[in-house]
């Protein structure tokens, strides 16, 4: 039996979660040669046309408690209408542990969490039902801000979501549908006298430091990663840096920068490490471009970090 994905959409009512759902059945790619169940656990202002649903060949199925959502009903659902892809739209005010403990008939699999999020809420959601929220989007794999505006502060709401699940993708949709790709300003200060950032923003530095060396030319830095030493590397040379998932967990790889002490170093290979010391920029002949490196001043063992992985 082949898996059946599961599309769980999460959200507060009227956050966005059925316009979002209506988007992606409209993408043929999504629906094509499907047999699509869509189970959906509260009815907001948007609802499904049957019309709709009958284009797109897809069943759905309402449950209003949530006792109702139980192994053995999915598992009666499945036998009888055999779906190959599946869309969960939950209940907002249902404790999330509901998902957590259900257990999904054979061959049902989450393939992504989704939560849409009403950016004109968003800061009065976190002040006042902050827990709640975070149960929406503590898990997620993508939280799509919608109903932004041009003074929309994306970065405050980024580092809100990525104090709580640092490996959650974000995209900004402003009110009339449109992605806001404007880039971000950068989550820490380049221009302090050290340049420190969460441990969530490494890839945010590591991918603006190789777009643009230059600019950290001469800037002092601190930060915790890995240090990785190979044998071949001249004396006193180390790379350091972090592990990332760029899309699964077979996916990971090494994000490292060249590192230099004045004497040798005293740490292992795959040491977790926090180093101090001065960026510049390096011309490499082969790939015909400038890269960061790190001439260390100084350096301290550390524990591994709760979150040790870099998400994009």
């Amino acid at each position: 039996m082949r898996d059946i994905p599961v599309f769980l959409v999460t959200g507060f009512l009227e956050g966005g979660k059925t316009t979002f759902v209506k988007e992606i059945f409209n993408d043929p790619e999504f629906v094509e040669g499907e047999n699509i169940t869509l189970i959906v656990c509260e009815s907001g202002i948007e609802e499904y046309e049957q019309d709709f649903l009958n284009k797109n060949n897809i069943d759905i199925v309402y449950i209003n408690k949530k006792e109702g959502l139980t192994y053995s009903f999915l598992n009666q659902y499945n036998e009888e209408h055999k779906p190959s892809k599946v869309v969960l739209e939950y209940n907002g005010m249902w404790q999330y542990d509901v998902i957590e403990n259900l257990h999904m008939p054979k061959g049902w699999e989450i393939a992504q969490v989704i939560t849409p999020i009403d950016a004109s809420t968003f800061e009065s959601y976190m002040n006042n039902m902050k827990s709640l929220l975070i149960e929406q989007f503590k898990d997620s794999d993508l939280i799509i801000f919608n109903r932004c505006k041009d003074d929309t502060n994306k970065l405050k709401f980024r580092n809100s979501v990525k104090a709580i699940n640092a490996r959650a993708n974000m995209i900004f949709e402003l009110e009339n549908g449109e992605i806001d790709d404007r880039p971000l300003e950068l989550p820490f200060d380049i221009n302090s006298k050290v340049i420190e950032f969460k441990d969530y923003d490494f890839g945010a530095w590591y991918l603006d430091s190789l777009e643009s060396p230059a600019k950290y030319e001469g800037k002092s830095i601190k930060m915790k990663g890995i240090a990785s030493i190979n044998p071949n590397y001249p004396k006193n040379i180390f790379a350091f840096g972090r592990n990332a998932m760029t899309c699964c967990e077979d996916d990971i790889s090494f994000l490292g920068i060249l590192c230099q002490t004045n004497k040798p170093f005293k740490f292992k290979d795959k040491e977790w490490i926090e180093v101090e010391g001065v960026l510049h920029k390096k011309f490499i002949d082969y790939e015909q471009r400038d890269i960061p490196f790190l001439v260390v001043t100084d350096y301290r063992s550390i524990d591994k970090i709760e979150d040790e992985l870099v998400y994009f």
